[in-house]
C-alpha cells in the first residue's frame, strides 16, 4: 500500500481546466518509466515526460536552442547546427556553473510549453513526469507522487540498463535531491523496490479504490 506524506494534511494543489494532473519524480533508477507505462496502459494517461520537453525545446530553431546556442557558442553544436547532446551533457555533469546556466534557460521554457500541453489535452489524467525538483510549477498539478527504489537497487538498475560503473551510479543518485527531500515535497510515496504487481497493486490501490473518487469529484486531501 502506498505511504502517504502527512496524509491529510496536503493543500489541494489545483486543477488546470478541470482535468486531473499528476506530477511523478523520483531519482535516476527509481523506475519511473515502469510506473508511467502502468499508468499509460492501465489507465490511459496521457503521459508529458518533462525531459521529452526540453528535447523539443533544443530542437533546431526552437527558443530553447537559440538561447543556449547564445550561452554556449559552437562548442555545443555538431557540424550540421544542431546540439551535440553528448557534448552538452558531458559538461552539464562536470561543471556546475553550466548545470545551472542550462536550467535556467530551459526550465522556465519547459514548463510554458507543458502548460500548453496541458491546456490544450481533453484527457480525463494527465501524468508530468520529471526528474528535478523545483517550485515553479507546484500550481499545475493535483498530485506529486514520489517513485521511490532503495539505493542499491538503483545502482543494479542504472547498471543493468544503462551499463553504468557503481562509481558513476553513486555519483549521479548524489547530484539529484535526497530521499527526504523528495518525501518532504510529495503527497505520496510509490515503492518500486519490489516486483512489478506489488508496484500494479500499489496503483490499484490509489486508482481503483476509494482514492479515485478524489480524482473523478476533484475532491483532494
Amino acid at each position: 500500500m502506498p505511504m502517504l506524506v502527512n496524509p491529510g494534511s496536503m493543500p489541494n494543489k489545483g486543477m488546470v481546466k478541470n482535468v486531473n494532473v499528476i506530477g511523478l519524480t523520483g531519482g535516476v533508477g527509481a523506475g519511473k518509466s515502469l510506473v508511467l507505462s502502468i499508468l499509460r496502459m492501465k489507465y490511459n494517461a496521457e503521459v508529458i515526460e518533462a525531459d521529452k520537453v526540453a528535447h523539443e525545446l533544443m530542437t533546431l530553431g526552437e527558443e530553447g536552442y537559440l538561447r543556449m546556442k547564445e550561452a554556449f557558442g559552437e562548442a555545443i553544436l555538431n557540424f550540421d547546427g544542431t546540439i551535440d547532446r553528448t557534448q552538452l551533457g558531458k559538461v552539464i555533469f562536470e561543471n556546475e556553473f553550466a548545470r545551472e546556466q542550462v536550467n535556467s534557460i530551459i526550465h522556465p521554457l519547459v514548463w510554458k510549453r507543458i502548460r500548453q500541453k496541458i491546456s490544450a489535452s481533453q484527457a480525463g489524467l494527465i501524468v508530468v513526469e520529471f526528474a528535478i525538483m523545483g517550485e515553479e510549477a507546484e500550481d499545475i498539478y493535483d498530485e506529486m507522487w514520489y517513485v521511490r527504489a532503495s539505493e542499491e537497487i538503483r545502482i543494479r538498475r542504472l547498471s543493468e540498463n544503462r551499463g553504468y560503473t557503481k562509481e558513476h551510479s553513486e555519483k549521479m543518485i548524489r547530484s539529484q535531491a535526497s530521499e527526504q527531500e523528495y518525501a518532504r515535497r510529495c503527497d505520496r510515496i510509490i515503492e518500486n523496490s519490489g516486483s512489478i504487481t506489488d508496484l500494479e497493486n500499489q496503483m490499484a490501490e490509489i486508482l481503483e479504490t476509494g482514492d479515485r473518487k478524489r480524482y473523478e469529484t476533484g475532491k483532494h486531501c
